[in-house]
């Protein structure tokens, strides 16, 4: 079966929140039946999103958000995302990414992140001590949870 499309979960927000999606400043498009599979261009229809909740979904992949000037909070949580990255459109205003239950081995993908204060990344696949380095690169970062992976 295949999954909800960007562009069907964000009519279906519409519709039950009576808001008109590209001028809203908090979005949640969790837990689709069935659930959002892929992430799409209809995404960057949220111009006006600071807060933007896609956990509990079948996602795979991020994309780039190009339009998303304003967004502050990415929740990402509870999906099938394998890999951090297409993070530079939105690097310089996100202050919480939310990755947690995931399928993340490496923290690479984090770097455009220059006003990142909180990361939620347990319950991944993160393995390997020298990746924790790589939050400590990050300029803002002052909460980061790690609990459930490997390490």
């Amino acid at each position: 079966m295949p999954g909800t499309s960007c562009k069907e979960a964000i009519k279906l927000w519409e519709a039950k929140t009576t808001q008109n999606a590209a001028e809203a400043t908090e979005v949640k498009l969790i837990c689709q039946l069935p659930p959002i599979d892929k992430l799409d261009d209809a995404i960057n229809q949220l111009e006006a999103c600071q807060k933007l909740s896609l956990s509990t979904n079948a996602i795979e992949r991020m994309i780039p958000l190009p339009k998303l000037k304003s967004l502050r909070i990415l929740s990402l949580g509870r999906n099938n995302i394998k890999r951090i990255m297409a993070l530079e459109d939105v690097g310089g205003t996100l202050e919480e990414l939310w990755l947690s239950y995931n399928q993340i081995e490496k923290l690479d993908g984090l770097q455009p992140c220059v006003k990142l204060t909180t990361l939620y990344i347990g319950n991944n696949k993160i393995k390997a001590w020298d990746e924790i380095s790589k939050v400590a690169q990050l300029p803002e970062v002052k909460t980061v949870l790690f609990i459930g992976n490997p390490i």
